[in-house]
């Protein structure tokens, strides 16, 4: 086993913005793609991860840090400290028993491949530390890492299945066959799912507002650029900045609307020859199969839905995070988690109403998950030696992870918690009749791609 970690370990030590590139660049050379074109898909790929990194954290940074300013005002303490994914994935990967997870989750997926109990294969390979996130917290709260790694088996069994059931959806909204999302977050579906039964009753899907139908309606006002605008002033000024100041925020929120949907256009551009080379190989050598490849969320993150709704987030969640009981987060990296307006985008079909309700419903329990998981989080920092500038008695969380309510009620389940096992019957239950769902909304998405 120290071999294979030895092995692993310095590739992944690479980050994603390059173990993915060389990821499609080998894709590319099995499917018979040109060396040349290969490369290009590769490092177009690396270029479109950086892209979207370097607005996400353009938007936290300048937004995000009007919001906090107000926090900072209003005299609160709050001890846990939000480090951001990018730091928990981080101390992740440094687990001892972090390399076991590579092996396993290519493992299930070949075997499921070659029992056609899938047709996913998931190349998003950088989110094998979403696994082992699950595994090492499964592992703190059992004292048992096979039960750990049990469980993390059974997420990538379910991130196969999800992108098996979302794959017309994908292509409806991408324009590119032959790929689907695998990232773990859009599981999160499963519990949004029953609060969409219910906004779908209140609000008729015929009163649909996305950015098409907001610039209908209200037209400058509804350009998301302008809407950037706007928000982000009103964020610098609720953080008690100038004017000056809160328009220079206004422009930085404009700013990465509307460069979000450009950056995408990259992963566009390098997954359409791949995707194209994917199909033939597999109609050449396994006829009759529909393959499609499992990618990472910014496959959609173009559409401006997202992230008006994330911005329109910002200011609930630091005022939330300074009055709701229980809490102990204070919000800092995480403030345009993504982990419920992607999924949300996906079960509402880009509906921002009620994306945005659906995510304003979320802070609480992100809030207070969080704040559950910050002991454990502050424990695995500590493991390999702590976190530079961390005050004696703050601990560190995550605000708004990836399946936060699905691996809360995990754990509640193992520690045999009353509510955590009935919780845990009500997910299997909704999974069923999400799963069911998510089916028929495939065949309607592939009726439509066929006309």
């Amino acid at each position: 086993m120290q071999m294979i970690s030895e092995i692993i370990q310095p590739i992944l030590d690479m980050g994603a913005t390059v173990f993915l590139p060389i990821i499609f660049f080998v894709i590319g050379m099995i499917v018979r793609m040109k060396p040349g074109r290969a490369a290009s898909a590769g490092i177009t790929i690396g270029v479109a991860f950086t892209g979207i990194s370097m607005v996400m954290n353009f938007l936290t940074s300048n937004v995000g840090t009007a919001a906090q300013a107000f926090v900072k005002n209003s005299g609160f303490q709050l001890p846990a400290l939000d480090m951001g994914w990018a730091a928990m994935l981080g101390f992740t990967w440094q687990w001892k028993y972090a390399f076991l997870m590579f092996p396993i989750q290519i493992g299930i997926n070949f075997v499921m491949l070659l029992m056609n109990w899938t047709n996913t294969l998931n190349l998003d390979m950088w989110q094998v530390v979403n696994k082992i996130f699950t595994a090492y917290i499964v592992t703190v709260i059992s004292n048992n890492p096979v039960l750990g790694f049990a469980v993390a088996s059974v997420q990538v069994v379910l991130e196969l299945k999800n992108g098996d059931v979302i794959k017309r959806q994908i292509q409806e909204i991408t324009g590119v066959p032959g790929v689907t999302i695998s990232h773990p977050m859009l599981l999160s579906n499963v519990i949004i799912y029953p609060f969409s039964l219910l906004l779908n009753k209140l609000i008729p899907t015929t009163k649909k507002v996305d950015a098409a139908a907001l610039r209908a309606k209200i037209g400058f006002f509804g350009e998301t650029n302008v809407i950037g605008l706007i928000i982000g002033t009103g964020i610098g000024i609720f953080g008690g900045y100038s004017i000056a100041a809160a328009l220079l925020v206004g422009i930085q929120a404009a700013t990465a609307l509307t460069l979000f949907p450009m950056v995408t256009k990259l992963f566009l551009t390098a997954l359409t020859p791949i995707s194209d080379a994917t199909n033939k190989f597999i109609r050449k050598h396994f006829p009759g199969r529909e393959i499609v490849v499992g990618l990472d969320w910014p496959l959609i993150a173009g559409n401006p839905e997202l992230w008006v709704v994330a911005i329109l987030t910002i200011p609930v969640i630091v005022g939330m995070s300074l009055i709701l009981p229980g809490n102990i987060v204070l919000p800092l990296a995480s403030l345009t988690a993504t982990s419920c307006f992607v999924p949300s985008f996906i079960i509402y079909r880009g509906d921002i109403v009620k994306m945005l309700i659906t995510n304003i419903a979320a802070v609480p329990l992100f809030l207070w998950i969080s704040s559950y998981f910050a002991p454990i989080f502050t424990e695995l920092a500590n493991s390999i030696g702590g976190v530079e500038g961390l005050a004696e008695g703050q601990m560190m969380t995550q605000y708004g992870m990836n399946l936060s309510v699905i691996r809360w009620i995990v754990c509640e389940a193992i520690q045999k918690h009353p509510v955590g096992i009935g919780l845990f019957a009500v997910l299997i239950v909704l999974g069923y009749f999400y799963f069911k769902e998510m089916m028929r909304r495939e065949n309607e998405a592939e009726a439509r791609l066929q006309k």
